[in-house]
């Protein structure tokens, strides 16, 4: 065969060769490069210790929490995180077995997520929750829809804790309304048994009679003042009013005799705080500061025939924040001698508490309210009551401010 035609049949073979693996290159791809044709990879799911299959989400995380109405089925020993959407403006309602009752409630803090007070939380199988005061700050709102901003822990009789992350939304349908937890209690019990858990945390077992047992609102403060406390203090008295931080609640007493205990002191204190807020101008003397703290008041007005209320104006006058100590401020009576020498301070009762400041947190510069309803005291010739305010960087010297004028 002469040389030409040799070359020519060689690169037509080549060719055809090129030709023919493209083509098989092409059928791979489309048969998502398994070599062979309408098989495809073969997989298996990743299994955790139960046999359950492993899954990933495909929500996006700020979508992660529930709305509208939601069911959170528990079971065993879980103890889950159940995330609720809550909007400033919202409320929300969260229901629990009839089987089950509360032991204690942790709150994260209070000033972002509330739970209302209710005269029989001992006995009751839901939680009404509610946006607090700082809950529609800038801060908190530019978290909204990305991540949590607190929470509250749930303890039951039975051993089972719930923990309940709030994540801030702008629209008041997107939140959680009403939420209905579900589980059965000997399940619980018998899985936390098995575990080595507590149950059973009252120390009774669940009967169909009522108890006369109470139930605690536990915040970190009370950690503070229990740190703080020393054996020359009396204990605390056990209250139900609904702006202290430990919540004592008498079940066996009817409920219409807390309602009209609580109602009226929390009432006044918030009324008292509103008005003054919107009259700033009011208070016209302040006392020389004192590690940074400056008061005022406005005059004490009367409640009822043995309470009264008064508003106390806190101004940081320091270039950097202060925070004032847990459970200020406090009124005291001060006894003096004939020379107007104290001889002796005792702590005034109080019996509501609302303010306008976050956290006890005082910013450098700004002013901060804070609305006492206390019982006043009867008082003798040489006894004044005295009004104090310290923060924690001093608190052997608060700021003073004498409250006998206004009060007689």
């Amino acid at each position: 065969m002469p040389l030409y035609s040799r070359s020519v049949a060689i690169l037509a073979l080549v060719l055809a060769l090129i030709s023919s693996v493209s083509a098989q290159a092409q059928r791979q791809r489309r048969n998502g490069g398994t070599g062979e044709t309408g098989k495809a990879p073969s997989q298996k799911p990743e299994s955790d210790a139960s046999g359950t299959p492993a899954v990933t989400l495909a929500t996006p995380p700020e979508a992660a929490f529930l709305s509208g109405e939601a069911s959170v089925a528990v079971t065993g020993n879980q103890n889950p995180l159940v995330r609720l959407g809550l909007s400033s403006s919202g409320v929300m309602m969260i229901e629990f077995p009839a089987t089950d009752r509360f032991f204690a409630l942790h709150p994260g803090n209070s000033d972002l997520v509330t739970i209302d007070e209710s005269p029989t939380k001992g006995t009751d199988h839901f939680l009404v929750v509610r946006a607090g005061s700082g809950f529609a700050s800038p801060a908190t709102m530019a978290k909204a829809r990305r991540e949590p901003v607190t929470s509250i822990m749930a303890q039951m009789q039975s051993g089972l804790v719930i923990t309940f992350l709030f994540y801030p939304v702008r629209e008041l349908q997107e939140q959680a309304h009403r939420v209905v937890i579900t589980y059965d209690r000997e399940e619980v019990v018998a899985a936390r048994k098995a575990a080595g858990l507590a149950v059973n945390l009252d120390s009774t077992a669940e009967t169909a009679t009522p108890r006369t047992t109470s139930m605690r609102i536990i915040t970190p403060s009370d950690v503070i003042r229990t740190a703080a406390a020393t054996a020359d203090e009396p204990p605390p008295r056990k209250t139900t009013n609904a702006v202290a931080d430990t919540a004592e609640i008498d079940t066996s007493q009817p409920p219409e005799k807390s309602i009209a205990k609580n109602t009226g002191t929390a009432r006044a204190a918030s009324l008292a705080l509103t008005e003054a807020t919107k009259s700033p101008k009011s208070f016209r003397k302040w006392s020389d500061p004192t590690h940074g703290l400056s008061l005022s008041i406005r005059p004490v007005q009367e409640v009822s025939k043995h309470s009264r209320v008064v508003v106390v104006a806190v101004r940081n006058t320091k270039s950097e924040d202060v925070r004032i100590m847990p459970g200020q401020p406090e009124i005291y009576l001060e006894t003096m001698d004939g020379k107007k020498r104290p001889l002796q301070l005792e702590a005034v009762r109080k019996l509501a508490v609302e303010t306008t400041a976050v956290d006890e947190l005082i910013p450098s510069g700004e002013i901060r309210y804070y609305a006492v309803v206390f019982e006043p005291p009867v008082m003798g010739a040489r006894q004044r009551l005295q009004i104090a305010v310290g923060q924690i960087a001093a608190a052997d010297e608060p700021a003073t401010v004498d409250l006998t004028s206004s009060n007689r």
